[in-house]
């Protein structure tokens, strides 16, 4: 059995997480290891107390608190728990403490949520931007504004290069919940004939059933980005996939066409992260 490891911090913002966990599970039986990291005794630094002053935290108390506000989530969403685990934990480091307990419970995934729209980091924020780049599982990102519905469906940006390894990943995870994928690849060259014949030949190569591919021409007016949110609007999938690379520049490079004056990337679809 799968198993996600879902951070939250007990706030109205990081319940998008836990709900979009919540309708995964109940989808593919996964299980789900729900985790709180307590930092409210970080210290103001001006304060007159110290690290001896502060009584020790009762990690019991932390986790009667996680799991009263996870049940009652399971209450709103309609869901009833399945195979779940609760740990609570009161640390310094918040991405330290998510790194070691996936390691620790091997989880399969890491699920968190985001901040929703704005430039990358603002995306991400820098928690979620940092456990991306040193996690090692795919991360799940799930936006402000996600809402509860059935997962059909999987989105994957790809440039082709590299999709004989990533759409076997893609598939195995597609497969848990009999989610269709559907291929896009964005080219300025799209009609030239020896661009377009080896396109033709990589769809042939990998559709299936439930795989599909879109080939689409970059205009020089609209960004990637824009390219992509454009079809994420027609298609609505259930869930982005990104693949991203090791050297930390590839979420600064694919955001840095985004115009301040623009809304950012799209906030109610969930993203699957993999690192290369």
């Amino acid at each position: 059995m799968k198993k996600i490891l879902v951070t939250t911090d007990l706030s109205y913002n990081s319940k998008t997480a836990v709900r979009f966990a919540i309708q995964l599970a109940s989808q593919t039986g996964y299980e789900l290891a729900f985790l709180y990291v307590n930092t409210s005794f970080i210290l103001d630094p001006f304060s007159a107390l110290t690290f001896a002053d502060l009584p020790e935290t009762d990690t019991e108390v932390l986790k009667k608190d996680l799991t009263k506000f996870i049940h009652t989530l399971y209450k709103q969403t309609g869901k009833k728990p399945g195979q779940v685990s609760y740990t609570a934990e009161s640390k310094l480091n918040v991405n330290e403490a998510i790194i070691d307990c996936a390691v620790k419970l091997k989880a399969d995934y890491i699920c968190m949520s985001t901040r929703g729209g704005g430039l990358v980091h603002k995306i991400l924020g820098s928690h979620t931007n940092e456990i991306l780049h040193v996690s090692p599982v795919p991360v799940l990102l799930v936006p402000k504004y996600y809402r509860m519905k059935s997962l059909t469906s999987v989105l994957y940006p790809s440039d082709i290069e590299n999709i004989s390894t990533e759409l076997p990943l893609i598939k195995k995870f597609a497969a848990a919940f009999n989610a269709s994928i559907a291929v896009y690849h964005y080219d300025y060259f799209t009609s030239q004939d020896e661009i377009n014949d080896k396109l033709k030949k990589t769809a042939a190569k990998f559709k299936s059933e439930k795989v599909s591919f879109y080939f689409k021409k970059l205009k020089p007016e609209n960004s990637l980005l824009r390219h992509l949110q454009i079809d994420i609007m027609k298609t609505k999938p259930s869930i982005i996939t990104m693949f991203a690379k090791e050297d930390r520049s590839w979420f600064e490079k694919f955001f840095q066409s985004i115009k301040t004056s623009e809304k950012g990337f799209d906030t109610r679809t969930p993203m699957l992260v993999f690192r290369k």
